[in-house]
């Protein structure tokens, strides 16, 4: 019994952890079906799964061909099939497929004419083109699936630089609040000088008025004094006002300078390090993948 055999070496990395690259195969063998044991190949082909083949195998056999697939307990076949890659005149096909561990498993026998089939024995030619169209099938199965992988490792690495880039954002927002929230500091704390300086000129000025109001005698005088009292204790009350609000400003914001050194940007830059971490990995996982699909699309 001959065998074929395509295989790559190599190890790629799968959620981190290294597998090796298992071959396709195929061998020209006796197969046995319900109505007889016959000849034909036995095909592997790792990783993909059972249903990704059966689909794939009965639109390759339909291909350019009215006659249908017929599916009689799990054997596949179908008369007339047109496949000018291994044969000008229609063809008869026969075949199964199985799960076999890791590896799908695809039975075929081609019948050329009645009770004709290909083999190494008596039809090498065709037996060689059978074996070149099987293994593209194969080929191109394996090759869908490691380029779905392939895009699905890319779109993680995608989501964790685009990950990356929010914090790097984060974290110039943080650090220009800082540099915005200590220029107002300082502005503010020369405004509260000023204003607890007049605060001390009204209360001074409040005590002159006062002692004054207490020595005059009732009549116009007085009253006009009154209103100037009022006037000044109102200035007092908006100028106390305008302090607090200041000294909570000021609080306000030192608080949240205090939250970003201590909390905000200490934490943003750990889960920076830890995501430049996980995106180096990634691109290892898919470098892994796109050689992978490159060694692939290398058969022959």
């Amino acid at each position: 019994m001959k065998t074929f055999i395509i295989s790559f070496t190599g190890y790629f990395i799968f959620s981190c952890i290294s597998i090796a690259q298992r071959p396709i195969t195929a061998e020209d063998s006796k197969i046995t079906f319900k109505h007889g044991t016959i000849p034909g190949f036995m095909l592997t082909i790792p990783e993909v799964t059972y249903k990704a083949v059966e689909e794939s195998w009965i639109k390759s056999l339909e291909k350019g061909t009215k006659s249908k697939v017929q599916n009689d307990a799990g054997e596949l076949s179908i008369f007339g099939a047109i496949i000018k890659d291994i044969a000008e005149a229609p063809i008869n096909v026969y075949s199964y497929i199985r799960n076999q561990d890791t590896v799908i498993l695809l039975a075929a026998s081609f019948e050329l004419k009645k009770n004709e089939y290909i083999s190494m024995e008596g039809r090498r030619e065709e037996s060689a083109k059978a074996r070149d169209y099987l293994l593209l099938f194969a080929k191109d199965n394996y090759l869908n699936l490691a380029e779905e992988q392939l895009l699905s490792e890319e779109k993680i690495l995608n989501k964790l630089e685009n990950d990356l880039k929010s914090l790097e954002d984060d974290k110039t927002k943080l650090e220009k609040m800082i540099q915005s929230n200590t220029t107002t500091i300082v502005a503010t704390n020369d405004e509260l000088i000023i204003l607890r300086t007049n605060l001390l000129s009204l209360n001074d000025e409040l005590q002159a008025q006062t002692n004054q109001y207490n020595m005059l005698e009732e009549g116009p005088a007085r009253d006009e004094k009154k209103k100037y009292i009022d006037d000044l204790e109102k200035r007092i009350t908006n100028t106390s006002k305008d302090i607090e609000s200041g000294e909570k400003k000021v609080a306000d914001m030192q608080a949240e300078i205090e939250k970003a050194q201590n909390d905000s940007l200490p934490a943003n830059i750990k889960e920076q390090e830890q995501t430049g971490k996980a995106i180096d990995q990634q691109k290892e996982v898919v470098r892994s993948f796109r050689e992978k699909c490159n060694t692939i699309r290398g058969y022959r």
